[in-house]
């Protein structure tokens, strides 16, 4: 058992008096003489001790093999103090194994508000524990209006899911606990969308923590991911900020990109509609030329293209009509340009065709 553990006394003497009074433990272990001290788990006599080189407890007499405190380590031990004492000196009261109502519960460190009612639980868990175990552990307090921190000394799997913290433990007498993990602040510097934000977890002494999360200016956050760690409200308000503003800046993309493929659609629409104009259009000047392709013998051109001309023999037109027989309609003329053409081998319209592209090439 550590110092600090409550243990039971013979009334009236001055060890018990020293005992109760929190004495140093080189103190009550002048006084092991006569005095007898029992264990309050199973009723064993125990005995106060200091060495420079083992952390200063309370041991069995007798060492039981089903007490949970004898069965503790010196680290679950010493941290268990450590915790009562950073809760003692924030101002609250903070005992030692204090168990429920119900006798479902029993945490390392209670501490009780101003009515003397259970306030918080300060669990020091160095065993392993697996996260079911944890919150269903912690589902327990929150039924009687319990509210409880993990604290561990390495990284476990839990405590991304329960509020906790993990501390380092000293590496020499009188060197204090530190939190390494757990309690966290939000990195957004300038607050703009383009600066990059984050979380960082920070360090920081345990008593200090403790005296935070008492006092309640750090609380429990949880992430996106259901991740869960300690910090204050104003980094909870700027990591709500940037989350909005990063919705509004992707509502305003998201609308812009509507309007892209809207527009995108819109040009789609208008390029059909002119491609069917263009083909009522072709089909409209076939049609009207179709009495000239029946007088001529010329096929008439299907699916809608335009007449195609080969390169015919000279005195030939394509499809084996003769320029005489053009002539004949009336479509080619008997000399000027046309006629060249036509000796070309390539076909010319009638002489008013010919001279409106005179006069288009003139202008």
């Amino acid at each position: 058992m550590s110092a600090g553990v409550p243990v039971a006394a013979a009334a009236g003497s001055a060890a018990a008096n020293a005992v109760a009074n929190a004495a140093p433990v080189a103190t009550v272990a002048r006084s092991n003489a006569g005095l007898r001290l029992e264990c309050p788990e199973c009723g064993g006599r125990v005995f106060a001790r200091a060495s420079r080189h083992v952390i200063r407890h309370f041991y069995h007499q007798v060492r039981p093999a089903d007490c949970e405190l004898a069965n503790e380590s010196p680290e679950h031990h010493l941290l268990k103090l450590e915790l009562a004492m950073a809760a003692r000196e924030a101002g609250w009261r903070a005992e030692l194994e204090v168990s429920g109502e119900g006798r479902d519960w029993r945490a390392d460190v209670m501490v009780f508000d101003e009515s003397g009612r259970p306030f918080m639980a300060l669990e020091a868990q160095l065993s392993p524990m697996t996260q079911d175990e944890a919150q269903m552990r912690t589902d327990r307090y929150a039924r009687d209006g319990v509210a409880v921190c993990w604290v561990a000394v390495q990284d476990r799997p839990w405590e991304r899911f329960v509020p906790s913290l993990r501390v380092g433990i000293p590496s020499q007498r009188g060197d204090a606990w530190t939190v390494r993990h757990g309690l966290a602040r939000y990195e957004w510097k300038p607050r703009t969308l383009k600066a990059k934000a984050k979380w960082v977890h920070i360090s920081c002494p345990l008593g200090d923590a403790v005296k935070w999360v008492l006092e309640g200016r750090v609380h429990v956050h949880t992430a996106a991911n259901g991740t869960v760690w300690w910090t204050a409200r104003t980094y909870e308000d700027w990591a709500l900020e940037r989350a909005r503003m990063e919705a509004e800046a992707e509502a305003v993309a998201r609308a812009a990109e509507e309007r892209r493929l809207k527009a995108a659609e819109q040009r789609r629409r208008e390029a059909q509609l002119r491609a069917l104009e263009q083909q009522r259009e072709l089909s409209a000047e076939l049609q009207r030329l179709a009495g000239f392709f029946e007088r001529t013998g010329l096929n008439l051109p299907s699916g809608g293209t335009s007449p195609r001309w080969s390169a015919p023999g000279r005195g030939e037109l394509s499809n084996g009509v003769s320029r005489a027989q053009l002539m004949a309609t009336g479509c080619l003329s008997t000399h000027g340009p046309a006629t060249e053409a036509a000796n070309s081998g390539w076909p010319a319209w009638s002489a008013p065709i010919s001279k409106r592209s005179e006069r288009g090439r003139s202008g």
